[in-house]
């Protein structure tokens, strides 16, 4: 009996062994991965791939200091509100 048991135990570590070495082993889908992510951003381009516009500028410090500066300027005009456009309507808050 106990020569069975010790067989028994051999064969089932071999077996436990097996099962978990073959649960490692890797999919025959993995040259797939990814496909599926590239083929929807490819729908999802406007032109064809090979003829993408150039990029686009980037803004150089001067247009941005001058577009800043002008930002500036208008947002300190409180006059060019009108009455409607005030934005305390409602709120009791007056002039």
């Amino acid at each position: 009996m106990d020569a069975y048991n010790r067989t028994f135990k051999t064969i089932m570590t071999g077996l436990a062994t097996g099962l978990l070495l073959a649960g490692c082993a890797s999919p025959s889908s993995e040259d797939q991965f990814g496909n599926s992510v590239r083929q929807m951003i490819a729908a999802q381009k406007y032109v064809p791939p090979g003829q993408e516009p150039p990029e686009l500028p980037v803004l150089d410090g001067r247009k941005a200091e001058a577009g800043y500066n002008s930002y500036v300027k208008d947002t300190g005009k409180p006059e060019r509100l009108g009455p409607d456009m005030s934005g305390g309507v409602g709120m009791g808050l007056q002039r």
